[in-house]
């Protein structure tokens, strides 16, 4: 550990695995939406993010024909 990182920086191994794709939407919610997502984010001990895409999905599949 003493040694220099560019002592072994070029000898190292290093394998590439592809990332998902992922996108970043901006959205305006009312001061009331967001309060509900933050307070349904804690509640459920998740990300406000995550209640997001709970809700795109939960859309998409009542959307989706059968």
């Amino acid at each position: 550990m003493n040694a220099r990182v560019t002592d072994w920086i070029y000898q190292a191994e290093v394998e590439y695995e592809p990332r998902p794709a992922t996108a970043a939407y901006t959205a305006e919610l009312s001061p009331d939406d967001l309060a509900w997502l933050f307070e349904e984010a804690e509640r459920r001990n998740v990300s406000p993010s995550t209640v997001i895409q709970d809700l795109v999905s939960q859309a998409r599949e009542r959307s989706t024909p059968r």
